[in-house]
């Protein structure tokens, strides 16, 4: 046991120190969304949500997977702004009566959501519409607004 213990305790400081490194690496190359808020932004407040101004880039629609496929379409939006963006109560329109509106959700710089047409539970990175039938076709529009009815992206469907 004497001849074991001095390479159990290396082992232990190399585990610690490795993780360490870990820990100190990912929080280098992942920041916080909270802390790159810039004190100069101009916000648009509507009730208590804090909408960023038409000419900030907030969220994109990134594609549209699968139109006219009920069971396999979804659309993929992203924020591609530097901002943590509330969602809720934004929506989605394919231009004709078909809407969805969003739940209680906020994506963070980077971050991505998919609305897959279909029912289903609801996740932190999948949506979904629960529509009867397929919502968007090639040749079609998909449209963003925020909650004041402002478009923030357009996608044309290939």
């Amino acid at each position: 046991m004497k001849k074991i213990f001095p390479y159990l305790l290396i082992n232990i400081a190399v585990s610690a120190i490795t993780m360490l490194a870990v820990i100190l690496i990912w929080n280098a190359l992942h920041p916080s969304p909270l802390a790159a808020v810039d004190g100069n932004a101009v916000a648009i407040t509507t009730g208590s949500t804090k909408l960023p101004p038409l000419t900030q880039k907030t969220i994109e629609i990134q594609s549209v997977y699968m139109p006219g496929e009920v069971n396999y379409e979804k659309i993929s939006l992203k924020n591609v702004g530097e901002q943590p963006v509330d969602m809720t109560d934004w929506s989605l329109s394919n231009g004709s009566k078909n809407k969805f509106i969003f739940p209680a959700l906020t994506i963070y710089p980077g971050g991505a959501v998919d609305v897959y047409s279909i029912a289903g539970v609801n996740t932190a990175v999948e949506l979904f519409w629960n529509a009867p039938e397929a919502v968007w076709k090639s040749g079609g529009k998909a449209i963003l607004f925020d909650s004041d009815g402002q478009e923030r992206s357009r996608y044309l469907i290939p």
